[in-house]
């Protein structure tokens, strides 16, 4: 298993007002289909994005509303079901605790998440083609 990509989470209250805010202050926008929930930008370098979820998504299982904590949510980027699976044996041997169990969330996208034993949040995401 290798983690090929990482990303950030927050939870926002406006989507729309989010991107608007991004957008002025020049980040590029990442193309992430059409999730009118959802501003997504790509910063630094190395296009490092930082998915922008409004509440009232699926991100509100995870986190609370971005005044109440500086929190965020690293995904990590899985290939196939089976992987997520090994990923969640992986961590639960770790000492890792699993906070929400693999499944299906509201966009179709298959996935668990977990905390560090620092209680740092992630989660592992099956994002399939075509969804």
């Amino acid at each position: 298993m290798k983690a090929k990509k990482i990303w950030a989470n927050f939870s926002v209250k406006d989507a729309k007002r989010t991107n608007e805010f991004y957008t002025q202050l020049g980040f590029m926008p990442n193309k992430t289909g059409n999730y009118p929930k959802l501003a997504s930008f790509l910063f630094g370098d190395d296009d490092f994005v930082i998915h922008f979820f409004e509440q009232g998504s699926q991100i509100d299982e995870y986190l609370p509303s971005g005044s109440k904590t500086s929190e965020v949510i690293f995904t990590i980027s899985a290939e196939t079901e089976a992987e997520v699976k090994e990923w969640k044996d992986k961590i639960t041997k770790a000492g890792g605790t699993v906070f929400n169990e693999a499944g299906r969330d509201q966009t179709n996208h298959y996935g668990f998440a977990f905390a560090d034993p620092d209680g740092h949040k992630f989660n592992i995401l099956l994002m399939e083609a075509g969804m």
